[in-house]
């Protein structure tokens, strides 16, 4: 009997273990955190918070959505590298996460400081030139701005989407249009449909009911594959720039050290997400689409971004570095 008892002691205690070590491994047991370092209503925030409806209602659990802008993205950015790595604060990224590490100085190390969790979707910009312009292609604006004895071209910012998508066009074309920064897309679309610049490259989701209504003329789109957005306009691509593909990405990170595991738990939540029936649709709507990804095949992305933009900044002589 008391063998009996022993045996049932030890059976019940290694029932507890195994029930405490699966509660341990069951996430999210709480709130968590997805801060996007801009301010409210541009993409990053419109899609962080498409993002975090679904996976609340994956988890069950609330995601709260934080916004922390500021130094171009660096003072959230600095915020999540400093927790803990344990999945319950997240940051959404964009594409110029890759790039301003080749044009400046940051208060983190954006390769080594954070972890690698999955890429949730993307966007073409759109190449929109001043509504006066007579070139009715790719092939004759590209022409046109090759014969210009000086012109410029909106940007927002050095180390902006915009600022890398204009100093590659002008590497692939022979031109050599000037960067005018602004203080985001909406002033420099202003100043495109005043004539006043001569282009702007700007999300397709800005830039799309200004070329219907023939405001700014829509010349072509960043991506390397028509949009279904907009399949009148022509790629640069395709208009004969070899290897001219980009584009604008979000993606999740979080702080360096998370564990293999729960990185596969938010990858495999956000694959859930973004393929859902209403976030492809939404996505979809602002001329996006959804690309979920591996961690594996995330982190290999994200290192050809890295070195794709730096070496991109160095044969254009953007501002780079010391």
């Amino acid at each position: 009997m008391k063998r009996l008892t022993t045996a049932a002691t030890v059976l019940l205690a290694s029932t507890m273990l195994f029930g405490a070590t699966a509660s341990a491994e069951q996430f999210p047991t709480r709130p968590v955190t997805l801060v996007v370092p801009f301010a409210t209503g541009g993409s990053n925030d419109i899609v962080a918070r498409l993002l975090a409806k679904q996976l609340s209602d994956i988890w069950k659990q609330p995601v709260i959505v934080d916004n922390k802008p500021g130094a171009g993205a660096a003072i959230g950015s600095a915020y999540v590298a400093k927790q803990e790595p344990n999945g319950y604060t997240l940051l959404i990224a964009s594409v110029t996460f890759t790039m301003s590490p080749a044009v400046r100085s940051l208060p983190y190390d954006p390769v080594n400081d954070f972890s690698r969790i999955g890429l949730i979707g993307e966007v073409p910009l759109a190449l929109g030139a001043k509504p006066k312009v007579t070139a009715t292609t790719p092939q004759e604006y590209f022409a046109y701005l090759k014969a210009l004895p000086q012109g410029s071209y909106g940007a927002t910012g050095v180390g902006s989407i915009q600022h890398f998508a204009g100093e590659l066009l002008n590497m692939k074309i022979g031109s050599n249009i000037q960067a005018v920064q602004y203080k985001g897309g909406g002033p420099a679309m202003n100043d495109v449909m005043g004539g006043h610049i001569e282009f702007s490259i700007g999300s397709l989701t800005q830039m799309l009911p200004q070329f219907k209504s023939g405001n700014i003329k829509g010349i072509a789109v960043t991506s390397a594959e028509r949009s279904p957005a907009a399949p009148d306009l022509p790629t640069l691509k395709e208009s004969g720039l070899a290897d001219y593909d980009l584009t604008q990405w979000w993606a999740i990170l979080g702080p360096k050290g998370m564990s293999e595991d729960r990185i596969a738990q938010v990858n495999n939540a956000i694959r859930q997400a973004v393929t859902s029936a209403d976030m492809s649709q939404a996505l979809a709507r602002e001329g996006g689409t959804p690309r979920p990804m591996t961690p594996a095949e995330f982190s290999k992305f994200m290192d050809n971004n890295f070195s794709q933009w730096k070496k991109l900044a160095a044969d254009t002589g953007m501002i780079v570095k010391k």
